[in-house]
């Protein structure tokens, strides 16, 4: 290092020690250091990317004309070390300008101000002109995605961690202290890294409760099953010196109050999500209590089972068509008779800017193969399809002043609306209902439900009783149908849950009632006498390799000798295990 250099570092180092108050040109002059300071000790401009051979000219910053100081590995080190704790202070600083530019309304400022501002011309021993119509931004994270052409949620995360570890204001402008106290410390501590304090910040922040518009800010609320303040129990973790016990220990407090809160305000966290782009197709993520979780899992269910009309459709490519199908079949106003007849003599339809060639190519690709979860999400989107040209028709009907007619489009048969009746069937133990239990009922599909859901649901549902081994419901008609009632099949649903060959998975809307005591051999429709087999099962049953029997009404299955060399007889056991 040259003399002149040190000493004027020195020289610098003195004056700030010595100097309680910068001005406003002072701070901005040291903080435009920064990116000198990493021209000056980054990658040589002589180096290109084609090749790592500096050129015949001598670098200016060389400790001896033989070596570099740039290959001495104490200097990457001491470097290391030193860029490290400048990453800190600016993430610091980072999140304090946030929190001024907040404090100040900078978002407020006159067009010239920040026209002034981004040519560098600005006065500041002038005071700042403000708008006194509408603001240029709508707000401080508005002015920070723009002014800083960063994306708009990073915008946002920067002020809410400025809310989180320096200040928060309310409706009016009115400042209130940090909402994390004890994370304020941690994240201002120059010992200690700041990224952590601010990560474990952001994440409690999700869990504390939407502040209304009109109520003040409040510092941490959450408390963790045992009464202690959430933010309390992350700074304890936060004083473990072992990163990877700190990240563990924080991530467990972290889950167990998302579980405990997710059972408490299910509904805070219910909803659709999008997650993105991945692999060219558009990702959602679905989250639902489990009583919803069972409507959706049954009307799924129903609209993928091939023996209905819903399950069929599913089975066919999903088109988007907007045109109601009865259109052609009832043309009017803007179509009559004549045009109907002209556009089925019609071949193809497409936009006149697409040639008949290319029409026919678009046609003949090759589709994707319709595998499960497509089959289930083209049954949701023709329901979705299907219900809004319904309504359509309904509104048109309805402003037509024609109300009976309205209901008498709404239950024609045009539309081939595949009807699909979703259903929550909760079973429930004698020791949950005695209240001996540490579970509140599961659903047929397998979702346990929380003491909150099992109340709501009680309180809204139809009570159906099914007490599995008694006499309060007929459940034998003997050979009055072959077929068996839906209370009947209801009644087996629920003891069964599924198929009843273990390791089968197929749920209970796509299964078959079979007759253990074979129809054909003067067997009875009975619950005693019945079990849930799905298709390929069932014939397997019929095909003698697999048999049923119906051990005191709760029936079991013995396997293929090949499979079982015991023949015990046994049951699925997977439709018993929760999913969630």
């Amino acid at each position: 290092m040259s003399q002149t250099m040190s000493q004027a570092l020195a020289e610098l180092s003195e004056a700030l020690q010595q100097t309680s108050r910068l001005s406003v040109d002072e701070a901005l002059a040291l903080a435009e250091l920064i990116p000198v300071l990493h021209q000056a000790v980054g990658a040589p401009e002589d180096l290109t990317p084609e090749t790592t051979e500096p050129t015949a000219e001598p670098s200016v910053l060389t400790a001896e004309p033989a070596e570099s100081f740039r290959e001495d590995p104490r200097f990457a080190l001491a470097l290391a070390s030193i860029a490290e704790s400048a990453a800190h202070h600016a993430l610091r600083t980072q999140i304090y300008a946030a929190h001024l530019l907040e404090a100040t309304s900078a978002h407020t400022l006159t067009v010239d101000e920040l026209n002034a501002q981004q040519a560098g011309t600005i006065d500041f021993t002038r005071p700042a002109e403000r708008t006194g119509q509408r603001a240029t931004f709508t707000g401080t994270s508005a002015l920070l995605s723009s002014w800083l052409h960063i994306e708009h949620h990073e915008a946002l995360r920067r002020v809410a961690s400025a809310n989180h570890v320096f200040a928060q204001f309310d409706y009016q402008h009115q400042q209130y202290p940090a909402q994390f106290p004890l994370l304020t410390q941690r994240f201002n501590d120059p010992t200690l890294p700041p990224a952590e304090a601010l990560s474990v910040a952001r994440r409690l922040g999700a869990l504390e409760p939407v502040r209304e518009e009109f109520d003040a800010p409040t510092t941490s609320t959450v408390r963790g099953a045992d009464g202690q303040l959430l933010e309390a129990m992350l700074d304890h973790e936060l004083g473990e010196a072992d990163p990877a016990t700190r990240r563990k220990g924080i991530n467990a407090v972290i889950k167990s109050a998302k579980e405990q809160q997710s059972e408490e305000q299910p509904e805070a966290q219910e909803g659709i999500f999008r997650r993105g782009l991945r692999h060219g197709l558009v990702r959602y993520e679905l989250a639902l209590r489990p009583t919803r979780a069972e409507l959706f899992e049954s009307g799924i269910a129903q609209s993928d089972n091939p023996r209905s009309d819903a399950g069929q459709a599913a089975r066919e490519a999903f088109t988007d068509n907007n045109s109601d199908p009865a259109d052609a079949a009832n043309p009017t106003n803007a179509s009559d008779a004549s045009d109907a007849s002209d556009a089925s003599d019609a071949t193809t339809e497409h936009p006149d800017f697409v040639t008949d060639e290319e029409a026919a190519a678009s046609e003949a690709t090759d589709t994707a193969p319709i595998t499960p979860a497509a089959r289930r999400l083209n049954g949701l989107m023709s329901l979705l399809e299907l219900n809004s040209k319904l309504l359509q028709r309904l509104l048109d009907a309805t402003l037509h002043g024609a109300q009976e007619d309205a209901q008498a489009t709404a239950g024609s048969q045009e539309l081939k609306v595949p009807v699909i009746k979703p259903q929550v069937v909760v079973t429930i133990s004698l020791a949950e209902l005695e209240g001996r239990a540490d579970t509140f009922g599961i659903t047929s599909h397998g979702f346990k439900l929380s003491a909150t859901d099992l109340r709501q649901t009680l309180a809204k549902a139809r009570i159906i009783p099914i007490v599995l081994g008694g006499k309060g419901e007929i459940l034998d008609i003997g050979r009055a149908q072959r077929k068996h009632p839906n209370y009947m099949r209801l009644g087996v649903a629920v003891r069964d849950r599924g198929c009843l060959v273990p390791g089968c998975t197929m749920d209970p809307e796509r299964c078959n009632i079979h007759h253990v005591w074979f129809w054909s051999e003067g067997g009875v429709t009975a619950v005693y006498w019945s079990a849930m087999l799905c298709d390929t099962h069932h014939h397997d049953v019929h095909a003698g390799l697999i048999k049923v029997i119906p051990n005191d009404g709760v029936p079991q299955v013995i396997l293929p000798a090949f499979m079982d060399p015991t023949q015990t007889p046994v049951r699925n056991q997977y439709h018993f295990a929760a999913t969630t």
